[in-house]
């Protein structure tokens, strides 16, 4: 609707394709097929449950309802499922292969995915005092909290999107992605900075034109301390930055298109939002322009979403103002 396509015959027509992702599907379902396997019976099974549980469950549903015949895309790979979701439909359009794309993630809230972070000792434990925490980059924060949520970027070939008169809030003008291929859990300094300058490349920008910089900052150790000295690495250390897991909490899939459109929209109203319960920045991590306190008026042109995955998976997205 924002995009002004609904009932738009270009949806049905081939030249429209979907690139979405989650972490995983519907828990409750795979729970379904897992009392079948502990109970040796097919009583809690339906036609539905593979349908609800399988991981690209949200991006065919959407292909579905919106009877879209153009490429698909099943971008099922955890925290970097809604950025690469972006970045494949950006490259589909790119190479003319697609002339519009629904993009982006989504997650539910499920406690097998709080479980999932337990074990490896990476959720916040301050039950007791749920509104300070999480706090990415500070020297008190002691892991992440999960959230949920979908968000949706509509992209588009730009030409056909100036002839409709489209309401074109930014382009994408970079997409860098690639993997650590060393270890499931703990995020490398060198592959983390190497897909940023993946993305400056494909963008053809220098790296002092990026204005601010959405950091996945999930408020992990490694984590953190990784992702900071890596952007420091790819661009300086004087780059605006923030982490907006700080509000939402880890909202797995659709953290990459979530904090991409709420970067565009922060870079188009020249205000961008401060770390919440960032107030002692720790020494490890690199000494980058984290935006505290009450936000920042800022302008600038071009901005920078980074996400990192489980299994080493790192992506890196640029949007210029339009």
């Amino acid at each position: 609707e924002n995009a002004g396509l609904l009932n738009d015959p270009i949806i049905k027509s081939g030249l429209t394709g979907v690139a979405f992702g989650s972490a995983t599907g519907n828990s409750p379902a795979t729970c379904e097929l897992s009392l079948m396997l502990t109970h040796q019976s097919m009583d809690n099974v339906n036609a539905t449950t593979y349908l609800r549980m399988m991981s690209h469950t949200a991006a065919v549903n959407i292909s579905v309802f919106f009877g879209t015949t153009g490429r698909m895309y099943t971008t099922s790979s955890a925290c970097t499922a809604g950025s690469q979701g972006i970045g494949y439909a950006y490259e589909a359009i790119k190479n003319n292969q697609q002339k519009v794309m629904i993009a982006g993630g989504a997650d539910e809230l499920c406690p097998t995915q709080a479980a999932v972070f337990d074990t490896v000792l990476a959720s916040s434990t301050k039950n007791d005092a749920p509104e300070t925490s999480p706090r990415p980059f500070d020297t008190q924060r002691d892991g992440l909290v999960l959230g949920e949520g979908a968000c949706t970027l509509i992209l588009e070939n730009r030409e056909h999107a100036l002839q409709r008169g489209a309401n074109i809030i930014a382009e994408v003008i970079g997409f860098g992605t690639n993997t650590d291929g060393a270890h499931l859990i703990r995020p490398q300094r060198s592959t983390m900075c190497s897909v940023m300058q993946l993305a400056l490349q494909d963008a053809e920008i220098n790296k002092k034109q990026i204005g601010y910089v959405s950091a996945h900052g999930t408020a992990t150790e490694h984590g953190d301390i990784a992702e900071s000295l890596a952007t420091t690495d790819a661009l300086h250390e004087a780059v605006p930055t923030s982490s907006l897991k700080s509000y939402t909490g880890h909202t797995l899939g659709s953290c990459g298109s979530f904090e991409a459109w709420a970067s565009i929209m922060m870079m188009n109203d020249n205000w961008f939002a401060p770390t919440v319960n960032l107030t002692e920045v720790d020494p490890k991590c690199a000494n980058l322009d984290f935006i505290q306190a009450d936000g920042r008026h800022l302008e600038t042109d071009t901005i920078m979403s980074n996400n990192f995955a489980f299994g080493g998976i790192n992506t890196s997205l640029i949007f210029k103002r339009v």
